[in-house]
């Protein structure tokens, strides 16, 4: 009767403590996937972007700043600077040259298709306004009369992001960029159009 009454004990005493180890009941020792954003509250992105299309390539700089709605919805605001002369045109039948130069800024919005740690994708969109002005060309001369215009811009884009430490990732990003606005001779709105590819670094804010 003693040695059924001790295996009683100890087959009752396996069972609980079985359901403590991993993978039992109260598995202690799992944890849930790490997620990137889980605890943040807000992100700032230092980017360059190549802006190409059949007529122009046009290298970008800017920032991109962003305020957390929830795990996977990024609102904020962005600014861009065209900072080449890569964009040559002639705004008249004499011959003489100008250089186009821009700023385009407005909002974002990005959502986070996947914010798992090891991967973070992001789809977003870019819509705002901004303003081309042009300069003279080498040794052209342009007229006082030779004013900027107002664009509009919006961009769908994808992100992939990359962790380099918890709080720090460098992103890579494609897209495609649709201007309109422009109203002068020797340039149009497809000329600033096309695809768009890029890489930035992140910082974000907990």
């Amino acid at each position: 009767m003693k040695v059924i009454a001790t295996l009683l004990i100890l087959f009752t005493s396996t069972i609980i403590y079985s359901q403590e180890l991993p993978g039992g009941q109260f598995d202690r020792y799992e944890n849930e996937p790490k997620q990137t954003n889980a605890e943040n509250r807000a992100m700032i992105s230092a980017k360059y972007k190549y802006n190409t299309n059949d007529k122009y390539s046009m290298n970008d700089v800017g920032i991109k700043i962003g305020i957390y709605a929830t795990d996977d919805l990024v609102i904020g605001a962005h600014y861009f600077y065209l900072f080449d002369n890569s964009v040559v045109f002639s705004p008249n039948e004499d011959g003489l040259k100008a250089a186009m130069l821009y700023d385009l800024f407005g909002i974002n919005v990005d959502y986070f298709i996947s914010n798992s740690y090891t991967l973070p994708v992001s789809v977003g969109l870019n819509i705002g306004t901004g303003r081309a002005t042009y300069t003279s060309f080498g040794n052209s001369p342009i007229s006082d009369d030779l004013t900027g215009d107002w664009l509009f811009n919006i961009e769908p884009e994808a992100n992939l992001f990359f962790h380099i430490t918890n709080t720090v990732l460098i992103d890579f990003n494609v897209g495609y960029r649709i201007i309109s606005g422009l109203e002068y001779n020797g340039i149009e709105n497809a000329d600033l159009s096309g695809f768009v590819g890029g890489i930035g670094l992140t910082l974000t804010i907990q």
